[in-house]
C-alpha cells in the first residue's frame, strides 16, 4: 500500500498491497479495497464499504455515510459495495443502506462526475455514465449503458431501465422504461437511437423495440390497454424487456407522457 503520511487508516482495514492513497484521507476498520485502486485526497471511506478492483476514486468523496432519513439509527449495520473499474470523480456522495444488511450497490465499469449523489439502497448497474450533479434518493434503481444528464434529480424508489438517457436537469419521479430518453418533468422524449447504435444493437431489434414503443406511447393508448394489446403479441429480445418492463411492479408508476414530436425513427 502507497498511503501519503497524513492519510489516516484504520489497521483493521483490508487494502491490497498496491492501492494507492492521497493526502488526508481517512478509512475507517470496516473498509476493503482490492488491488489496482487509487484513492485520492480528503476522502472519507465510513464503515461497511467494499471497493472492487481497479476504481479510481477522487478527492474530497464521502462513501459509506449515514443515510439522510430522519429518525435513522447509527447503529444499523449496512454498508456499500462497489464493482471493478469504477471510476468515481472529486466530491461524490454514496450512503450506506437503511437496514440491517442493506447496502447499497454499484456494478461495475460506471463513471460517476464531479458531486453525484447516490442515495441509501440505490442499486446502480454496469457501464453506467452519471454526470456532475446527479441525485439519486434512496432505493433507485437504474439499469445499465444509461446515461443520466447534469443536474437531473430522481425520486426515491423509482426504477430506471437500460440503455436509458436523461436529460440533464431532469426531474423525474416516475419509472422509466428502457431504451428511452426522458426529459423535463416526467416526459419521454423518444427512443435513445444514438445509445441503441452506439451499442451495435442491429437494426431487427432496433425495429422491435420501436414496435414496442409505438404501442405504448404513439397510440394514445392508456396502460391497461397496451397492455392488452401487447398481450396479442409475441415479443423477442429486447421488445419482450420492454414490453415487461411494464408488467413488473412499480412503487411510482411510469412515464407515459410523451413530448409532443417524440422521437422513435432509426
Amino acid at each position: 500500500m502507497k498511503a501519503h503520511p497524513t492519510a489516516l487508516i484504520d489497521p483493521a482495514a483490508g487494502i491490497a498491497d498496491d492501492v494507492e492513497i492521497g493526502p488526508y484521507t481517512i478509512i475507517e476498520s470496516g473498509v476493503r479495497i482490492d488491488a489496482g485502486c487509487r484513492i485520492g485526497s480528503h476522502v472519507h471511506l465510513l464503515g461497511s464499504v467494499e471497493i472492487g478492483a481497479g476504481t479510481t476514486v477522487g478527492p474530497g468523496a464521502i462513501i459509506g455515510a449515514d443515510p439522510q432519513s430522519v429518525g435513522f439509527d447509527p447503529a444499523v449495520k449496512s454498508g456499500v459495495v462497489i464493482g471493478k473499474d469504477n471510476v468515481i470523480r472529486e466530491y461524490v456522495t454514496i450512503h450506506r443502506g437503511l437496514k440491517d444488511g442493506a447496502n447499497t450497490r454499484i456494478g461495475d465499469h460506471n463513471f460517476l462526475m464531479t458531486g453525484a449523489h447516490l442515495g441509501h439502497d440505490v442499486i446502480l448497474g454496469n457501464h453506467t455514465v452519471i454526470a456532475n450533479n446527479c441525485l439519486l434518493a434512496g432505493h433507485v434503481i437504474v439499469g445499465n449503458r444509461c446515461f443520466l444528464g447534469g443536474g437531473s434529480v430522481y425520486h426515491q424508489f423509482m426504477r430506471i431501465g437500460d440503455f436509458v438517457m436523461a436529460q440533464g436537469l431532469a426531474a423525474l419521479g416516475l419509472d422509466i422504461p428502457p431504451f428511452v430518453i426522458a426529459a423535463g418533468t416526467n416526459r419521454i422524449a423518444g427512443i435513445n437511437v444514438t445509445g441503441l447504435k452506439r451499442a451495435n444493437l442491429d437494426r431487427d431489434v432496433r425495429a422491435g423495440i420501436k414496435g414496442a414503443f409505438d404501442l405504448f406511447y404513439c397510440r394514445g393508448l392508456n396502460l391497461s390497454q397496451a397492455l392488452e394489446e401487447a398481450g396479442k403479441r409475441e415479443w423477442r429480445g429486447e421488445a419482450a424487456q420492454f414490453v415487461d418492463f411494464f408488467r413488473q411492479e412499480t412503487h411510482r408508476g411510469f412515464c407515459l407522457q410523451s413530448r409532443r414530436g417524440a422521437r422513435n425513427e432509426e
